[in-house]
């Protein structure tokens, strides 16, 4: 099979370890003391050395275009390493300046990723199009003098955006081949950077948390891939919590695979027994990355699926919502595991689900997206109300749904002034609602029409149509 010698030609010398042992994968890995997080201004340091220094060093230059391809990679190392001054407009400010030093002749692989990564902005929305420059970017990057962190990023979004365009059933093996590939590749280039002792801590965090969710998506990958990143994590960052964040992960993930999303009384004895042991694991592991850092966000929003898991009672799941939600008051994640803990096949009911989404709104403590959590509850409990789409549908039409959703999107858009892109959720839950009024007032205001959000451009016209149809006199 063509896969498993793409497999072989990259992953020759690297010997794998199964999905849930930490023990090291191989020899070869160097011993090296315990690194500490560098300061802000070494992190602003490290991203321009990383980016600009690295296109200074490696990159294909020329006067045509240096200064708008530096430009938008001193703004990129800017953003990323969190400088106030920031315009809130760096993303396309961004791909523009990349987009120039292109249509001025530029070759460079870094640039072009720039161009098409910040004109995208998600890789998982590509067309084929989009798709097919990822992949080019992505084989240029291979043969370049760039960073094994650079490189990583090429080969996850080349993956993200392949995938993205393949259907879902029975995708054509050729093209999934070179997927798996592109994720291969990110999984060397992490385990290279892993072993390069100026990456930040948090650089290797995000990397390994994105390639673990992508590899979510395949059985053997996932295991695989954690029993890789394991240890060289664990041997250079003992003391971080972001080593005993992933593991947590990792094993309540494989945790809810074993029991599965079913009844109690429907899981097997083996398959309940494997997913007490996982839990257990998840438990401690994330117990321990937050006695590392109690600032951290992340352990104890995951924590709640923990507490849902291990069939623990309220009072401990709102202790660790409680230090979520005061870690990071933007944590949609956190209200998302506790919406997932008041489902009523789990350990709440329909109506806590509402009352919670209720509070969210009203919560000033809270900010971000986090307003937005009744709609999820109302999506959640739609799904729920019928076997067919016509019962579904009507659940929107309830009396109290819309004056949910209305108050959840203007108390948000009321704090968030210029996230114009939510008015396009805006408009389709009240086309849904069939609030007509409230309807025809977001239509007025979305701004550019990103019409693949509604569905197409025929959705969109039928949706204008029929609220300009219901529009008062």
């Amino acid at each position: 099979m063509k896969f498993l010698l793409l497999l072989g030609l990259l992953l020759l010398g690297s010997l794998a370890v199964s999905g849930e042992s930490d023990a090291p994968a191989s020899g070869n890995l160097t011993t090296t003391p315990p690194r500490q997080e560098p300061a802000k201004t070494d992190r602003q340091r490290w991203f321009m050395t990383n980016l600009v220094g690295a296109y200074e060093r490696a990159g294909q230059r020329s006067p045509k275009w240096d200064e708008p391809a530096k430009s938008a990679l001193s703004l990129m190392a800017a953003a990323r390493a969190g400088d106030a001054g920031v315009p809130a407009d760096w993303l396309g400010k961004i791909a523009t300046l990349a987009q120039s030093a292109l249509d001025q002749g530029c070759t460079d692989p870094l640039v072009k990723y720039l161009a098409v990564r910040y004109r995208v902005g998600d890789a998982k929305q590509s067309d084929a199009a989009t798709a097919k420059v990822f992949q080019s970017v992505a084989q240029q990057m291979d043969g370049s003098g760039y960073s094994a962190y650079l490189k990583f990023y090429a080969s996850i979004r080349a993956a993200e955006a392949m995938k993205a365009v393949l259907p879902a059933k029975d995708p054509p093996e050729e093209a999934m081949e070179q997927v798996h590939f592109r994720r291969y590749a990110a999984l060397e280039s992490l385990i290279k950077a892993i072993h390069d002792p100026t990456t930040p801590e948090a650089e290797i965090y995000a990397m390994a948390q994105q390639l673990m969710d992508v590899a979510q998506q395949n059985q053997e990958e996932y295991p695989e891939f954690w029993g890789r990143l394991g240890p060289p994590l664990k041997e250079h960052w003992p003391n971080a919590a972001g080593y005993d964040l992933l593991r947590g992960k990792f094993y309540l993930h494989q945790a809810w695979r074993a029991r599965g999303n079913g009844y109690a009384n429907e899981v097997s004895p083996e398959n309940w027994k494997l997913f007490q042991e996982r839990m257990k694991v998840a438990a401690e592991s994330l117990v321990s990355a937050w006695n590392k850092d109690e600032h951290d966000t992340r352990a104890p929003a995951e924590m709640i699926e923990v507490c849902l898991g291990l069939d623990r009672d309220r009072p401990e799941m709102e202790r660790w919502f409680g230090r979520a939600m005061r870690a990071a008051p933007n944590n949609y994640d956190a209200c998302m595991y506790k919406l997932h803990y008041l489902e009523p096949m789990w350990l709440g009911s329909a109506e806590e689900m509402l009352t919670f989404g209720r509070e969210c709104i009203h919560n000033t403590n809270w900010n971000g997206t986090v307003p937005l959590t009744i709609v999820d509850a109302h999506i959640f409990l739609a799904a729920r109300s019928g076997k067919d789409d016509a019962t579904r549908q009507r659940y929107w039409l309830r009396p109290e749904v819309w004056p949910d959703l209305r108050a959840a999107y203007e108390e948000f858009l009321r704090r968030e002034p210029a996230a114009i892109g939510w008015r396009h959720n805006y408009a389709w839950y009240a086309y849904k609602c069939q609030a007509w009024d409230d309807l025809n007032a977001q239509l007025k205001l979305l701004g550019p029409v990103n019409y693949g959000y509604f569905g197409g451009q025929e959705v969109f016209a039928k949706m204008v149509a029929d609220a300009k149809e219901h529009a008062k006199p």
